[in-house]
């Protein structure tokens, strides 16, 4: 799925590898959505300030990316 912030990324779905939480990550642009039905212009939180939210570092080693 192309995302519509940037319309450059591919989205990602992966999982957070020490909480469990599946969430949604533009490869791009880094755009994050909690539900694949929210993804939107309006709807993302940036990952890097959600992943310092929760205490974690804001890479993509922190992540399980499935390959769907």
């Amino acid at each position: 799925m192309l995302c519509p912030r940037c319309e450059q990324g591919d989205i990602a779905k992966v999982k957070i590898k020490k909480t469990g939480q599946e969430i949604f990550v533009c490869q791009e642009c880094e755009a994050t959505w909690f539900s694949i039905k929210d993804i939107g212009l309006s709807s993302f939180k940036d990952f890097g300030t959600y992943m310092e939210e929760i205490g974690l570092l804001p890479l993509w080693d922190e992540l399980i990316i499935h390959d769907e």
